[in-house]
């Protein structure tokens, strides 16, 4: 037997040349025209003018300041201490508030352990030297503000707070030995 040599047919040949012509042409169309693109000459920039752009930083605004004087404020007992919303009103004069703007009352309830300070909107300096003025009076004080209504009769409000006053309680006490007065 004689080896056979397997040939192709032709066809086969003509197959393969042809999509690879089609790919290296498509290759080479694309590659000129990205030359094309890369190489096409720039638009002349249009000068451009320095712009000089100011930025202002905003200053705080100034809230006018409060007189003291014609601050209303209202001062209620929390604890149920008597004569504790007088101790305020005494420091709150000797700061410099008007004794006849300040009111005093008693809270609805007196267990507020806590001194509390609520305010209108814009009292905020008003509030720290008020809470400044009575940091030797009561141990803790809270600022709840602003939560006062704009419309409300009081610029501000404290409520005294610390230790709940109790009344003593009657106790059994020895009495004094009664000697009897005579009788004539």
């Amino acid at each position: 037997m004689e080896p056979t040599a397997f040939q192709y047919p032709s066809q086969q040949k003509k197959n393969k040349v042809v999509p690879m012509l089609v790919v290296g042409c498509v290759l080479l169309v694309a590659v000129i025209i990205s030359f094309m693109i890369i190489r096409q000459p720039k638009k002349p920039e249009e000068k451009k003018e320095a712009v000089v752009v100011e930025t202002k930083t905003p200053s705080p605004t100034s809230r006018p300041m409060i007189d003291k004087k014609t601050v209303k404020i209202q001062v209620q007992n929390g604890t149920g201490t008597p004569g504790q919303a007088g101790i305020v009103v005494k420091a709150l004069e000797d700061t410099g508030y008007a004794t006849e703007n300040i009111k005093t009352g008693n809270a609805e309830k007196y267990d507020n352990l806590i001194t509390s300070i609520t305010a209108k909107d814009g009292y905020d300096e008003i509030v720290i030297d008020i809470k400044d003025s009575l940091k030797s009076t009561f141990e803790k004080i809270t600022v709840v503000s602003p939560n006062l209504d704009k419309d409300s009769e009081f610029d501000i409000v404290i409520v005294t707070g610390g230790k709940i006053f109790e009344e003593p309680t009657p106790t059994a006490t020895s009495s004094a030995a009664v000697s009897p007065t005579p009788k004539p």
